[in-house]
This record gives structure tokens, sequence and C-alpha cells, in this order.
């Protein structure tokens, strides 16, 4: 895999540490605005005594070998900016989905870098693409993005998923996608699927029919 990366600074305090994942399209960052925002209110959580003083965009320099074509950025950080590694990436197109229930109390509304729970659900996953994470039976996430269904022409999307993603809060301020709740017993009342993320955008996410998603419950 090629990739670049760099180191910002050590940090002797142990602190929870959280990712930020940025696509670069030949050699430009996108939506940077979303992903500060995160950041922002990430360490204002965290971290509310601490006043962070950088910014993704004063960080972020392409190398030259990372300057066309699709490339994952991938930030490590906690109350300071730790690493920054780039990625040749090639998208992930996701076609059949396993539904699973979470386990008790499983809690990512923060983009934590420990994603060993996320992990273990999706290794469960079988001969599907990725896994459907359900929470007391309600729709939430797929372990790298999120989800939306569609019916008569209108997309709809888990109001309450694992991590409100950066391009799920973008499409729903833009009306592309309506957030309601979705319970699991709901899905073959849907036509059709799609996932998202950072990386895999909406323009670019197949459309899918929900038969494609395993132990759907009529």
């Amino acid at each position: 895999m090629c990739q670049a990366s760099r180191s910002i600074g050590a940090n002797v305090e142990i602190m929870k540490q959280f990712l930020e994942t940025i696509c670069i399209r030949d050699g430009q960052p996108q939506n940077l605005e979303w992903h500060q925002r995160r950041v922002d209110e990430t360490l204002k959580n965290f971290y509310p005594v601490h006043h962070h003083t950088w910014t993704i965009d004063k960080w972020i320099d392409v190398p030259l070998e990372f300057q066309e074509g699709l490339v994952r950025c991938r930030i490590v950080y906690d109350a300071h900016l730790l690493s920054i590694h780039y990625f040749l990436y090639t998208s992930r197109m996701i076609h059949s989905l396993k539904l699973i229930e979470g386990p008790p109390g499983i809690d990512y509304r923060y983009k934590y870098a420990d994603r060993k729970t996320i992990e273990e659900l999706y290794n469960q996953r079988r001969n599907a693409d990725d896994v459907l994470i359900t929470k007391d039976g309600w729709i939430t996430d797929t372990s790298i993005g999120n989800i939306a269904f569609g019916k008569n022409g209108r997309w709809y999307t888990p109001s309450i998923p694992l991590l409100a993603g950066t391009t799920w809060k973008r499409l729903i301020s833009r009306g592309i996608l309506i957030p309601k709740p979705i319970h699991q017993s709901e899905i073959l009342t849907f036509d059709h699927f799609k996932t998202f993320n950072a990386m895999n955008d909406w323009e670019q996410s197949p459309v899918c029919p929900v038969a494609n998603i395993n132990k759907c419950v009529t």
C-alpha cells in the first residue's frame, strides 16, 4: 500500500484518541468545513478546558505522489494533533449487508480511533460486503458508513445513527436525505438502499435492492 505519513508531536498524557478521514480528489481536500466542525465538537466535549489552535486546512499538505486520483487522508488526534497519513484509495462498493444486532450499550457517537467493537461486528458479515448494525432493533449504520433507504423517489436515513457522519449531515442539510427512525421490521417496506461516507460519496455509491440485506424481518 502506497502511503505517506507525518507525526505532529508526542503527547505524554494518556487521552482518548479520535480519527478524521478526509477525501482528497486530485490534490484537493473535500468538505473540510464539515470535518472541522466534528473535530471542534469532539474536542469541546472531551477537553472543554483545552483550547486547541490547529485547523485541518493548515495541516493538510498533500505529498506530490498523492496529487492525482483518490486519496484517503487519515488524521489521528486527541487534545493535540498527532499524525496525518495519506493512502491511495480504491472505492469500496457495498452491494450486500448482513443485519446484526450491536452489543448492549454500543456507543460510537464520536469517531473514536479505537474501532475494536465495530471491527468485531464487521468480522461477522460472512459472505456479505458489510454489516448493518441495529440497536434494540433500530437501524443505525454499516461498519464504515451511513445508510439510506429509497421509496417513491425519496431517500430516508436512520435519525439516530451510531455516528452522525459528515456526509450524512451534509446530505440532510441539502434536503437529499430525510431522517427518521427506521426499525429492522420496516426494511422490506423500502425499495433500495445506498451506503455512503466521506470516501464513498452519495453520487458514487450504488443503488441496491433491499433484498440484498440478509435476514430482513418481514
